[in-house]
């Protein structure tokens, strides 16, 4: 997996430059060859330490040895809310995380878990109006 550490109002523009610069450095298929298990597909995982920054992997789910040059963590068993993204990227996915968390989460009943957001994408053409990729959010019953 490939990381990045940025400020949070920062996300909407380095996120889809660091893919840029994956893409570009030709490591996506590096990465997608150590795919071995679910969920399936190029992941975005997301950790929020302090409030203020943030890490984002460009990662797979696998259970592969970890090739040099590559980190590797593990994510912690966690209940997720799941939201089906439709339509091209970045802007639907971006649309979709402002809502689920000024929208979905404050009225949920849940908050997050101490987890890391996932985002998994899928094969198809990104900028299709009709592409589906997920969101996946870590959750606990408010209160817990």
């Amino acid at each position: 997996m490939s990381i990045i550490k940025f400020e949070i109002q920062e996300n909407f523009k380095a996120i889809p430059m660091f893919w840029g610069k994956i893409a570009q450095e030709g490591l996506m298929f590096q990465l997608v060859s150590q795919m071995s298990c679910q969920p399936f597909g190029v992941l975005g995982v997301s950790t929020c330490m302090d409030g203020k920054t943030f890490d984002y992997y460009i990662a797979v789910a696998s259970e592969n040895e970890t090739p040099i040059g590559m980190v590797d963590t593990i994510v912690p068993a966690s209940k997720w809310a799941i939201f089906e993204c439709i339509g091209a990227l970045p802007h639907a996915l971006q649309d979709l995380q402002r809502r689920i968390i000024t929208e979905w989460l404050p009225s949920s009943g849940y908050e997050y878990a101490d987890a890391p957001d996932i985002e998994v994408y899928t094969e198809g053409n990104q900028q299709a109006e009709d592409y589906r990729c997920e969101v996946w959010l870590p959750i606990k019953k408010g209160g817990d």
